[in-house]
C-alpha cells in the first residue's frame, strides 16, 4: 500500500480521481466543474490589488478559484510524497516559447468555446452535449498539426505524461536519446533568472488572489463563501490535481492516442518522438484514463436524472444569442487543440504541474492572461462575430429527441453502454499492444509498463 502512495500510477488511476472530483462537484452544485474563468477572475486580482488598470476587470471581477487552488497544491503534493519536485526537469528556450505561446492561443480559444478542454470533454460528453463532442473532433486534426510543429522544432522528445527522474537515469544508461533531452546533472534551477521571474510572477498571483479572498467581499471570498464549500471546492481541485500528478492525466493527448494505432513505428521515430510517449499514445493509456473519468460522471447524471429527478447539466453557455452550437465553437475548439500539445498539455494538466513546479506550466501562466486580453478587452465585438451565428438552438442531444422519456432514457443508456463498450474495449486492446495482461494496464504506471518493456527489449538483445 505504501508503494501505492509513493509511485506514479496508471491513467486509469488518475482518471478516477479526476472523475470523482467530477461526481463530488455536481452532487453538490449540478453542473461540471467551472475552471478557466476562475484563473481570469485570479488575473483580475492583479488589476485590483496592484496596477489599478481594468483590462480583464472590465469583463472578469477580480475573486479566487478554491478548486484551481486545490489544483495546484495538488500537484506539489504529489512532489512531496513521492520526493520528486520536477524543478529538475530542463528545457530549452523554443520549448517554453511555444508553451508560452500555447497558453495564449489556448486561453483565447476558451473563450470562444465557452469553456475548456476539461469543460467539453469530462463535462459535456458525459451530459450528451452534441457541442463538447463536436469540439473534442475539431481539436483532434489541429492538435496533431501542433504535434508535427513541435516534431519539426525537435521538441517531440519533451512531449511526455511525466518526466520521472528513475526513469530518466534508466535510458541514459541505455543511451536513449529521446528520453533524456530534459536531464541535465549540471542544472541549477532555481540559478535560472527566467525560472526566478516566471515564479516570482506565480507567487504574487496566488499572493493577490489570497488576498483578495481576505478583505473583499467577492462570492468566493473567506466572509461570504461558507467554509463547507471552501472545503469542498479546494478539496475537488486537490483531487483533479493529484489524479493528474501522479498519472499524467491529460484531456487533449487522450483523445489524439486512438489515432496512434493507424501511425507506424518509423512515423514516431521520424519526429523523434520519446519512447515513452510512444509505449503511452499506442497503447491508449490517456484514453483509458479521460473514458474512466467520464463515464463515471456520466453513470451520476444518469442516476440523478432519471432516479432523482434532477436536470441533466447543461454544459453550453448559449447567452443571449440563445444558440447551443455556434461558429465560436468551430473556431475556439481547433485553438483548444493546438495550444493543449503547444504547452504540453490540457489547462487542468498546467495547473498541477504549476504546483509541481515544471518550467513549461510556470511560462504558460502568463500566457493564459495575455490570452484572455483580447474577450475581455473586445467582448461585445467578439460575442457578435463568433455567438451570433448560431446552427443549432439545443444544449444537448436530448433536446433533439422527442419529449418521451422512454425515448429519452433509452438513448441515455445506449450513449452509456457505448462508454462502457470503449473502455473495455481500449483495455483489452491497449494491453496487447503494450504486451502486458489488462490487470497491469489498470493497476501499473506508464513508466512501470515502459520499463518492463526496456528490460525484455534488452533481454532480448535488442536495443
Amino acid at each position: 500500500m505504501r508503494n501505492f502512495f509513493t509511485k506514479p500510477w496508471s491513467f486509469i488511476w488518475g482518471g478516477f480521481m479526476v472523475g470523482l472530483a467530477e461526481v463530488l462537484y455536481f452532487l453538490k452544485y449540478e453542473t461540471p466543474i467551472p475552471i478557466t474563468t476562475g484563473l481570469a477572475k485570479m488575473f483580475g486580482t492583479l488589476e485590483e490589488n496592484i496596477s489599478g488598470t481594468d483590462f480583464i476587470t472590465r469583463t472578469y471581477s477580480g475573486d479566487i478559484h478554491w478548486v484551481l487552488i486545490g489544483m495546484i497544491f495538488g500537484g506539489c503534493l504529489v512532489t512531496i510524497i513521492e520526493r520528486e519536485r520536477k524543478s529538475w526537469v530542463k528545457y530549452p528556450p523554443r520549448v517554453l516559447m511555444l508553451a508560452f505561446f500555447g497558453a495564449m492561443i489556448f486561453g483565447f480559444g476558451t473563450r470562444l468555446a465557452q469553456g475548456c478542454t476539461a469543460w467539453h470533454y469530462l463535462g459535456g460528453i458525459p451530459a450528451m452535449s452534441l457541442t463538447s463532442i463536436v469540439v473534442a473532433i475539431v481539436s483532434i486534426p489541429f492538435a496533431y498539426l501542433a504535434f508535427m510543429l513541435m516534431a519539426k522544432l525537435n521538441a517531440g522528445g519533451f512531449m511526455k505524461h511525466h518526466e520521472v527522474k528513475a526513469t530518466v537515469q534508466k535510458c541514459v544508461e541505455l543511451e536513449y536519446q529521446t528520453e533524456t533531452l530534459s536531464y541535465d546533472p549540471d542544472h541549477k534551477p532555481y540559478r535560472d533568472p527566467v525560472r526566478l521571474i516566471l515564479t516570482a510572477f506565480f507567487l504574487l498571483l496566488l499572493v493577490s488572489a489570497g488576498w483578495t479572498a481576505l478583505i473583499s467581499d467577492s462570492a468566493n471570498s473567506i466572509g461570504s463563501i461558507p467554509l463547507f464549500e471552501l472545503g469542498l471546492k479546494t478539496f475537488v481541485g486537490l483531487l483533479v490535481g493529484i489524479g493528474i500528478g501522479k498519472s499524467g492525466f491529460g484531456t487533449e493527448c487522450a483523445v489524439m492516442s486512438p489515432k496512434s494505432l493507424l501511425m507506424k513505428p518509423k512515423h514516431f521515430e521520424a519526429m523523434k518522438v520519446a519512447k515513452i510517449t510512444q509505449t503511452m499514445f499506442t497503447g491508449m493509456m490517456p484514453f483509458a484514463g479521460l473514458l474512466v473519468a467520464i463515464l463515471m460522471f456520466n453513470l451520476t447524471i444518469l442516476f440523478t436524472w432519471i432516479v432523482l429527478g434532477w436536470d441533466v447539466p447543461v454544459v453550453v453557455e448559449a447567452g443571449r444569442y440563445k444558440y447551443g452550437f455556434h461558429l465560436g465553437h468551430l473556431v475556439g475548439g481547433p485553438m483548444l487543440g493546438i495550444g493543449s500539445v503547444m504547452m504540453l498539455g490540457c489547462e487542468i494538466r498546467t495547473y498541477s504541474r504549476l504546483g509541481m513546479a515544471y518550467m513549461t506550466g510556470l511560462a504558460a501562466l502568463p500566457g493564459f492572461m495575455l490570452g484572455y486580453l483580447p474577450y475581455s478587452l473586445f467582448k461585445d465585438q467578439i460575442d457578435d462575430i463568433f455567438f451570433s451565428r448560431g446552427f443549432m438552438k439545443a444544449k444537448n442531444m436530448l433536446e433533439l429527441l422527442p419529449e418521451n422519456e422512454y425515448i429519452q432514457y433509452g438513448f441515455a443508456g445506449v450513449y452509456t453502454a457505448i462508454l462502457i463498450w470503449l473502455l473495455v474495449w481500449t483495455i483489452r486492446k491497449g494491453s496487447q499492444i503494450a504486451k502486458v495482461t489488462p490487470r497491469e494496464y489498470i493497476v501499473k504506471s506508464t513508466d512501470e509498463i515502459f520499463l518492463k518493456g526496456l528490460h525484455t527489449e534488452n533481454s532480448g538483445g535488442v536495443k
